[in-house]
This record gives structure tokens, C-alpha cells and sequence, in this order.
């Protein structure tokens, strides 16, 4: 019955374009590739073949079919049928029901369920595809029924936009409203907080079949679920209202208007009623639902879930474990103990960028866990069973979120998460406060977080004035310097007021730099995750310096890993987790190190430096000249020629053709591409070329012709100067003879090692690329090596995610070892086996050879006996990790650094005295 699924689709869009329906049921199996003897016994009456009955169509284990006349409940037939003794026995997958103007379906195996026009049929092929023989995927969820719930939800929500204009952020926000509502109402009457039953019940039974009353239906239940049991209004409401209980917590108070829905949009919103709400994982709840709003996200459901374990990464070591060490000293003393219990009353909790507020969930939740075990720790000392109350209040929770409807989310899932909370309390403890009335939300706000007054959304001192205990964590959004718009680099402007040079640093750390403010000389500490690059290249020296200067420290912190999520299509993106205190109260600094089979090892350190390994609070600053006594490296050669001195093959070809005696002006041209990639380029360089040599060359006097304009004609001063030569490249320092070592100016973040050339002066290198003129194969054996690369993605600035070669940051600030001359040679003749291997594969580019995922074996090992013989040079114990190394790297580079301003107060001093 093999079938392809382009074939299904054109039969399905010719089957509805020309809808016959007393062939319909024939020609839907004829497409999914039944047999034609299948098909023919069908349409006889009273074959066996029909398991059906009543003149309907049913395929034993398959499918059952039933068309009814327009008008009829498609979904009360729909719902008869599945449940009916002739599916059961017949071990029926799908039931089938249309008026030949909506189609019903649900698949009884995987529970999902269909509801559209008919002429939609072809877009919905893959709800059928086990027919012919393709099993659907199960996708991961937290829970199958979020996925579920993602996908109606999303469906109801396309069609409350086909009939009602969102023209808006009022419409839009009224319906964020909405939906936050009903999402309440179908999470309440399947978790206890509502009768069971008693929402789906009402929407079923009061309301008409054709959606046209829902909006009134809606506007009654929303005001009575803002009355007060006694109030004279409620008392006037039918009483099918009347037995819904006040909820209270301002969900229901404000007056917004409700969306019109059609006759489908009321079956999509029954459909949702039946799920099991009580099997959504709450803590996906609110991150969930953002999807709904996003088709092309419904199909990735997760993806703005951040984890349960990653969240717990931030929180644990801000606050939950040195919590947890305050109940373990307590424990059997009731006054330490009865005292922790008020400092957990007394503390807030700070999202300033919270989405719909899984840091929030996850940080009330611990903390209410935590709070159960002080309460058994009491009972335990006082021998006793004494009943407390949970003292946590969600209005410790404060939150900024910029998107409305996520922040409506936030705040519902806070409510949710409460419920949940109380019903583990009430199971362990056997009483818990009432579900309703809510009591008050936490205080999550809608705005741009890095406009507002952090301080006005989350007060540092409480109403007596007593400084409060406040913890700021959360996953700010990322985004590179290069990529933001017009909008947010004006917020970056708000933020960083009086700063130089911010415009380089990523959107994220805007929100270091606030909470950097918020916590300095204050009882508050922030643990924030971020992309890796705050962390490394110039953004280390803009950033820190100044976060330091607040008397503050970092106390703990996650160097790069992966942060991955439970979406189908999981990109992971790599972060750290750094937290951030005051110095006093930074008595012990701790680095997490992730291994690769995933184990996290907590290290106690002396420091953590601000590029996430054990070290001072030093960073790198660029510098003009190298800090050891080595070679300068300098810029390639720059054409400024308006690419008339540049060849490409064909070019250099029709030249010597045409002119035979050019060939000895031509030399290869090598950019990073032409270096990385092996392709073929050519310059003429025409250093020493006479004037007369020049005349009998008058196509390539030509092109000195048009470099001679193309200079003129620039706007820049500097260039123009440069006509006075037009037959050299605008700036030249190549070396006349032997070797320079040739580094392209951006390298790939995949390699372990950036290519790097050996080259002679006869190969031209374009300013794509960095040299070291008349360098030897020590300084390619130390470039190339393990030691020096690990120091490169450190400090190195970065070209999106590709690493980006700077002189001044990476090479004159790198601390060269000491060697003797035996060693020297050493690392020589390695650096020179290195180059020897590359030349066993002609048919290789340097970007193949250098891919982690193609490099040859020889070549690797190659890399790894110098990397061995380079660390040998620093000490002569190996390094265990890049860490350690980085370690070694920058304590060198910090004594290289006070000796020099040793050696420059020296000879202060002697200018001084003579």
C-alpha cells in the first residue's frame, strides 16, 4: 500500500476541488493508496469487506465513515461514533464525519482530533498518514498533552482571528486577556480549584451550537467569578453562574471586550475543554502557550522552555543551597528554625526579563519545597505536630516582561503554581488555605526593562524601611552589537549613560549593568545566563572593570556550556551562568565545570575572573606593541586599487596571453578565503617596475590608469595622496625574502586550531589576513599550538560567532614562554612535521583539514605531539583542561604585566634623577 505523499496531496486538492461526495469516501481511500478490490467491495452493499453499519463506511482496524446532512452536530456525532460498540470491536483508528462542508476526525490511537472546512483537506493530509502506511512521530514534550493543548489552543486562536479584527494593542491585549481566562478555566475544573466538569458542562449546555452566544456567556461567567459569594449582583445571575466560586486575585476584575466565535471556533473550544488540564505540566504552562500565538512555533513546542535543570543551575547557588545550609545548621533549634521560616517570608525574588515566568515558577516553588521541610524540621524539634501555614506570598515575585500576553501568562502561571504548591502541602500536612479566593498575584509588570526604574517594580526596602533580601536571576535576551535595531540601541544608550565604547558590547549586558547598580552595597545578589561573549574578547575589558568598581564580585559561575531545551528542533545555544555579589558577601567563590559526559564538579576557588576560570579580577587590554620580545605582527597588504591590480585566473591568463612579458609582475594573491578555501587569485606587484618596462605593458599600464582615477575620485584625503603611485598597492609590508607566517583575520568557531601559513615572500597576503614577516617555524609551532588557540578563543573579539584575529588583543598580549635554544629547535622541527603532513593531502583545502569532523588522523596527532612539547615549555607537568591552562596563561600574563610597570617606574625614576 506504498503511497508517496505528494501523490496523496494532489488526489486530495483534485478531490475537493471537484467534490463529488457520493464518490468522497472512495476516492479519500483511492488516495491514500487502498487497494481498488478494497475500494470495489465497498461500494457494494452488505459485503463483509464493510464493518460498518447504517449505510456508512467502515474498514476493520482503519477507518469508519459516516456523512450527515448539513445543520446536524457534527461533533455530538463525532463523539457517539467513537465511543460507540462497532468502533471498539472493530478496533477502528480513525472516525470520520462531514457534512461535505466541515470535516470532524479523530485518530483514537494517537487521541488527536481534526476539525476542518473541507476544502482544507489537502493541508491536513499528515493527520491521515498511518492509512497508508506512515507512522506519526511521537515528539517530545514534558507531557504529551501539552503538545495537545499547544496545538488547539493555537487552532482556537486562528479562528477568534479570522472573525474578529485585531487592528491594535488594545484588541490584542483584550484577547491576551481572553485567553489567560480560559486557559484558568480549564486548568480549574480539572485540578480541584472548580467543580469537575463544571466549565465544560456550562460552555456545553448554555451556549448555542452556532457560537453566537459565547461572547455573553463569557462577559456573565468572567463578572460573577469577580463576585464576592454574598454580593446582591451575583445573587441576581442564573444559577448555573451562580455555583462557580469567586476567584478573586484581579484575573477576572478588569472589563475587556470578548471575541465574537463562529460554529467551528465553539467545537475547537470544546475540544480544549476536554483535554485533561490537570496532566499540563505547569511549569511549561505559561512558555507553552506563547506558541499559540505563533503557528510556525506550535510545531516546536519547547523551544522557549528553558529547563527545569537549567533554571535550577541559577537559582541553587544564588540562594536555594546556602538556604538549604541555613536549615541543616537549624535543625533541632525551633528559634533558628522559626526564624528561617520569616526570612523566607521576607525575601524577593526578581526577574527582570521573566517571559512568561519560569524562573519565577520554578524560584516559588523550591522555596515553598523548602519551606515544607523547615515545617517537618519544627515538628521534628518540638516533638510535636504543630499546623503552620505557608508564610510565602507570590507577591514576593516580581517580574518584567515587555510582551503582553507573556506577561499575562506570567502572572496566571504564578496562580497555577500556587494551586499546585497547595496540594502538596494539603497531601503532606493534610490542610492547605483554600483554593479560592486567589490571593494576590505576583508582581509581574509589562515594559521594556531597560526603561524602567528597577527599583520602583521591585522595591529594595519594604514599607517600614527595612532593606529587603533580594535575589535577581533570569535569561535576558541575547543579541549581538551588530544586530540590533534602531530601538534597543537607543535602550543600550539609556543604560550605559557616560560610558565609551558600549556600542560593542551585546544587548544582554544591559541587563548586568542594571542589576549591577540594583545589588551594590545592598542586601541582593543577581545570577544572570548569558551568551558566552560577555565573557571573552574586548567585551571583557568594557564590562567588568567597571561592574568591579561597584565593590562587587563574581561569587559563582557556569563557563561555556550548552543550554539546550525540550524543543523537537533543539538548536542549543552555548551560555555561561555567572552570579554576581557583593564583595562581603563573596566569602567563597565557586566555578561549576561541566564535563563532557555532562557531570557538573563544584570547585571551590580563590576567584572566579571575569573570563570564568580561577584568576584576579585582570583583563586583557589591547596593546600596540607585543609584551614579549618577539616579532610585530601587522596588517597583510591593502590593493586600495579598486580591484584593478587583483586577478582572477582567467584574467592572469588573457593577460600573459596578450602580454607574455607581465608574467614576471604577477604573484598570488592570498585573502582568508583564497588561504582557507584553496582557491586561486593573482596581484600584479609591481614594486620596482621602471617607468619603460611599464610603457611596453600597456594593458597592464591600463589598469594602473583606472587605479589612478579610482584613487582621485575618493572621497578620502589619504587615498587621493596615493594616486601619486597608482601602480602599487595603497599600503605594502610584504617582506622581500624568506618566510612570514600568514593568519586569516576570522576563523570558524568549529576548529580546534586556526589554520595558520607558513609562506613565501613570493605569495602575496592581503589585508584578510594578519603576518609576521620573516617569522620562523618556532613562532608557527607556538601560534599553532594548543596553548596559544585556547588563548585566541578567550580573548579573541568575535565576527558573529566566528573568532576574529586581532594583533593588538591576542597577539601582543600573549604570553610567550621561555625556551632554550635545544627547545627551540625542538618545537621547530614539530611546528615543521605539521606542514610536512598538510602537504600528504593535495586534493584538501585548509578548511578540510583543519574540520573537526574531517581532519586526518595523522594531522590531529601531529598537532597534538607539539601541543605536548608547547605546554612542556610553561611547566613541565601537563595540563589537565583548557582551564588550567587559561590559569597557567594568565598568571604569566599578569607577572609579564608588573614587570614591565616595574621596569617603567624604574626608568621614571632614573629620568628623573638625572
Amino acid at each position: 500500500m506504498a503511497v508517496s505523499q505528494a501523490s496523496i496531496i494532489q488526489s486530495l486538492e483534485n478531490l475537493v476541488s471537484d467534490l463529488d461526495q457520493s464518490e468522497f469516501i472512495f476516492s479519500f481511500l483511492d488516495a491514500y493508496g487502498f487497494p481498488k478490490s478494497t475500494i470495489t467491495r465497498l461500494r457494494k452493499e452488505g459485503d463483509s469487506r464493510n464493518v460498518a453499519e447504517n449505510g456508512d463506511i467502515g474498514l476493520r482496524k482503519q477507518l469508519y465513515f459516516r456523512a450527515v446532512d448539513q445543520g446536524e452536530d457534527l461533533s455530538a456525532q463525532l463523539d457517539a461514533l467513537s465511543e460507540s460498540s462497532v468502533v471498539a470491536r472493530n478496533d477502528i483508528r480513525f472516525v470520520l464525519v462531514t457534512d461535505f462542508k466541515n470535516l470532524l476526525a479523530v485518530d483514537l490511537k494517537a487521541e488527536e482530533r481534526l476539525d476542518i472546512e473541507i476544502h482544507e483537506l489537502d493541508k491536513h493530509y499528515g493527520f491521515f498518514l498511518p492509512l497508508a502506511g506512515y507512522e506519526k512521530a511521537v515528539m517530545y514534550s514534558e507531557h504529551p498533552a501539552d503538545l495537545k493543548a499547544s496545538e488547539k489552543m493555537g487552532q482556537l486562536f486562528d479562528l477568534i482571528r479570522e472573525r474578529n479584527e485585531l487592528t491594535n494593542s488594545e484588541d490584542i491585549h483584550a484577547l491576551n486577556v481572553f485567553l489567560t481566562r480560559l486557559l484558568f478555566c480549564f486548568y480549574a475544573e480539572d485540578t480541584g480549584i472548580f467543580e469537575e466538569g463544571q466549565f465544560s458542562y456550562a460552555l456545553e449546555s448554555y451556549t448555542k451550537e452556532d457560537g453566537s452566544d459565547l461572547d455573553q456567556f463569557f462577559y456573565d461567567l468572567f463578572t460573577v467569578l469577580n463576585l464576592e459569594e454574598n454580593s446582591a449582583e451575583r445573587k441576581k445571575m442564573p444559577a448555573h453562574f451562580q455555583s462557580f466560586k469567586y476567584v478573586n486575585g484581579d484575573l477576572f476584575s478588569a472589563d475587556e471586550p470578548i471575541p465574537e466565535f463562529s460554529r467551528r471556533a465553539r467545537r475547537i473550544l470544546l475540544d480544549c475543554a476536554r483535554l485533561n488540564w490537570s496532566e499540563i505540566n505547569p511549569d511549561i504552562f505559561g512558555s507553552m502557550f506563547q506558541a499559540v500565538i505563533d503557528e510556525e512555533q506550535r510545531s516546536n513546542l519547547g523551544q522557549h522552555y528553558t529547563s527545569v535543570s537549567n533554571i535550577m543551575k541559577v537559582i541553587q547557588p544564588l540562594f536555594l543551597d546556602d538556604l538549604y545550609a541555613e536549615l541543616d545548621k537549624a535543625k533541632g533549634n525551633e528559634k533558628k528554625l522559626k526564624a528561617l521560616l520569616v526570612r523566607l517570608q521576607k525575601l524577593s525574588i526578581f526577574d527582570p526579563a521573566c517571559g512568561s515566568g519560569n524562573f519565577l515558577i520554578i524560584a516559588y516553588k523550591e522555596l515553598r519545597r523548602l519551606e515544607m521541610q523547615i515545617i517537618d524540621a519544627l515538628n521534628a524539634a518540638s516533638q510535636q505536630t504543630v499546623m503552620y501555614y505557608s508564610g510565602i506570598k507570590l507577591s514576593q515575585f516580581y517580574g518584567i516582561e515587555i510582551d503582553d500576553f507573556a506577561c499575562e501568562i506570567a502572572t496566571l502561571s504564578l496562580w497555577l503554581a500556587e494551586h499546585q504548591m497547595n496540594t502538596e502541602f494539603k497531601a503532606k500536612f493534610g490542610y492547605a488555605e483554600p483554593a479560592l479566593p486567589l490571593r494576590d498575584g505576583g508582581n509581574v509588570v509589562c515594559g521594556n526593562s531597560l526603561r524602567l526604574d528597577w527599583e520602583e517594580v521591585c522595591p529594595p526596602v519594604d514599607e517600614q524601611g527595612e532593606e529587603r533580601e533580594v535575589y535577581i536571576c533570569g535569561n535576558p535576551p541575547y543579541l549581538g552589537a551588530r544586530n540590533m535595531n534602531k530601538e534597543q540601541k537607543q535602550d543600550m544608550a539609556a543604560v550605559f549613560v557616560g560610558w565609551k565604547g558600549y556600542g560593542d558590547l551585546d544587548l544582554v549586558a544591559s541587563w548586568f549593568w542594571k542589576a549591577a547598580q540594583y545589588i551594590s552595597g545592598r542586601t541582593a545578589q543577581f545570577a544572570l545566563v548569558s551568551t558566552n561573549s560577555i565573557c571573552q574578547g574586548e567585551q571583557v575589558a568594557m564590562l567588568w572593570p567597571t561592574i568591579f568598581e561597584q565593590n562587587l564580585k563574581i561569587r559563582f559561575a557556569y563557563p561555556t556550556f550548552s543550554w539546550k531545551n525540550q524543543a523537537k528542533q533543539n538548536a542549543a545555544v552555548h551560555v555561561v551562568i555567572i552570579g554576581v555579589a557583593n564583595v562581603a558577601d563573596a566569602k567563597e567563590c565557586v566555578l561549576y565545570r561541566t564535563e563532557k559526559e555532562g557531570s557538573t564538579h563544584r570547585i571551590v576557588v580563590k576567584n572566579v575572573s571575569p573570563y570564568l576560570f580561577e584568576g584576579t579580577d585582570r583583563v586583557v587590554i589591547s596593546r600596540r606593541d607585543p609584551i614579549c620580545k618577539v616579532s610585530p605582527m601587522v596588517f597583510g597588504n591593502m590593493p586600495n586599487d579598486s580591484g584593478h591590480l587583483l586577478l582572477s585566473n582567467e584574467e592572469k591568463q588573457s593577460l600573459v596571453y596578450h602580454e607574455p612579458d607581465a608574467v614576471k609582475w604577477i604573484k598570488p594573491l592570498l585573502g582568508a578565503q583564497e588561504f582557507l578555501q584553496g582557491k586561486q587569485r593573482w596581484c600584479l606587484w609591481l614594486e620596482g617596475i621602471t617607468q619603460t618596462e611599464l610603457d611596453s605593458l600597456p594593458l597592464v599600464q591600463n589598469r594602473v590608469n583606472q587605479v589612478k582615477t579610482a584613487r582621485l575620485e575618493s572621497a578620502r584625503t589619504a587615498t587621493q595622496q596615493l594616486a601619486q603611485q597608482p601602480h602599487l598597492f595603497g599600503e605594502i609590508r610584504q617582506p622581500k625574502d624568506g618566510h612570514y607566517i600568514l593568519v586569516p583575520s576570522v576563523s570558524s568557531e568549529r576548529r580546534h586550531y586556526i589554520p595558520i601559513g607558513f609562506m613565501s615572500a613570493d605569495v602575496i597576503a592581503s589585508n584578510a589576513n594578519m603576518m609576521i614577516p620573516n617569522a620562523t617555524l618556532y613562532e608557527f609551532g607556538i601560534l599553532t599550538s594548543e596553548m596559544h588557540n585556547d588563548w585566541m578563543r578567550t580573548v579573541a573579539g568575535r565576527l558573529e560567532s566566528r573568532y576574529r584575529y586581532s594583533a593588538t588583543l591576542v597577539y601582543n598580549t600573549f604570553p610567550w614562554p621561555d625556551v632554550t635554544e635545544p627547545k627551540r629547535k625542538h618545537i621547530e622541527s614539530l611546528a615543521e612535521e605539521v606542514l610536512l603532513i598538510r602537504e600528504d593531502y593535495p586534493d584538501k583545502t585548509l578548511a578540510q583539514l583543519y574540520d573537526p569532523d574531517t581532519m586526518p588522523e595523522p594531522l590531529l596527532q601531529a598537532h597534538k605531539k607539539l601541543d605536548r612539547a608547547v605546554e612542556a615549555l610553561y611547566r613541565e607537568r601537563p595540563f589537565r583542561d583548557a582551564s588550567e591552562r587559561l590559569e597557567h596563561l594568565f598568571a604569566r600574563y599578569e607577572k609579564l604585566i608588573a614587570a614591565e610597570k616595574e621596569q617603567a617606574l624604574a626608568k621614571k625614576k632614573k629620568g628623573s634623577k638625572s
